[in-house]
């Protein structure tokens, strides 16, 4: 593709990744207070947890598909930022775009799954057993296997995609240091076996989508990196050479606008001793 169709490109999907990046903040943000929301009631301990999963079961498979939906929208804004980092970093592995959208699919399905296994486990611990805090503890953190083997793989594969994506976008110029190693810590948290996947739950994860809506917007405070601009591979400035090149700027404008610059020279060879009457008043004393 040439420069100018894809930075038109660019332009033109803007505002559809930037909405997907707002809107999987929101549900990100919000996600961890849906099921209490829906289920009407506030559990203080594991055990009114359960009875609560038993008496409204539908309120946790809603509840995974909202987190889906959070998820699918992270893909999106993630997609736009690979084509962006892609076509000003063709170093960019091809293989983190199947991960990031197969990592992202496996993590929605992952997420009904154990909505299934929350209900199957909170019905058991109501049918049989002791009714007891650490047993109800125990069952709410069980998954089936299945379970676990494709929400390991799911996170693994989103992290992968995202440290190799965020990495790229920052030597392409695309993402500032800060935005790009806060993505690599967020895909380091993922491989380290966080509880956070990619649509879900998380204060830095929030931050860090709406940041992207921002940018994507092309609202970022100081201006985006040069590399948007020009479709090419141009290291994002430093805020002290922003400020380096600002007071060039300013210095520039007032050497050439400053009006009482002197004029030395075009004197000299215009005046002579007709600028200095006192010079040609001593000459002609000399003279007598």
């Amino acid at each position: 593709m040439a420069p100018e169709a894809q930075l038109e490109w660019e332009a033109r999907a803007a505002r559809p990744a930037a909405a997907a990046a707002f809107g999987s903040a929101l549900v990100t943000f919000a996600s961890t207070f849906i099921v209490r929301l829906l289920i009407s009631e506030r559990p203080d301990n594991a055990r009114e947890v359960t009875e609560a999963i038993d008496r409204n079961p539908d309120a946790f498979y809603v509840a995974a598909g909202i987190q889906g939906v959070g998820t699918l929208l992270t893909v999106g804004a993630l997609y736009y930022l690979f084509r962006v980092v892609k076509f000003r970093r063709p170093e960019l592995p091809t293989f983190a775009l199947p991960l990031l959208v197969g990592g992202g699919v496996l993590l929605v399905v992952t997420g009904f799954l154990a909505a299934a296994d929350q209900i199957d486990n909170a019905r058991e611990f109501l049918a049989s057993g002791r009714r007891t805090e650490s047993r109800a503890e125990d069952l709410l953190r069980e998954r089936s296997e299945v379970t676990i083997g494709l929400g390991s793989g799911a996170t693994l594969a989103s992290a992968i995609a995202l440290v190799y994506l965020s990495l790229n976008a920052l030597r392409a110029g695309v993402l500032s240091r800060f935005m790009g190693i806060l993505g690599i810590v967020i895909g380091a948290v993922y491989v380290l076996g966080s509880l956070l996947p990619l649509g879900g739950p998380g204060i830095i994860q929030t931050f860090w989508l709406g940041a992207l809506g921002v940018l994507f917007l092309g609202r970022w405070p100081g201006g985006r990196g040069p590399a948007w601009e020009t479709g090419e591979a141009i290291e994002w400035p430093s805020a002290a050479r922003r400020r380096e090149e600002h007071s060039q700027e300013m210095a520039g404008s007032l050497s050439t606008s400053d009006p009482r610059d002197p004029e030395p020279a075009a004197e000299d060879e215009a005046g002579g001793d007709e600028q200095h009457p006192v010079s040609r008043k001593r000459k002609k004393r000399k003279r007598r």
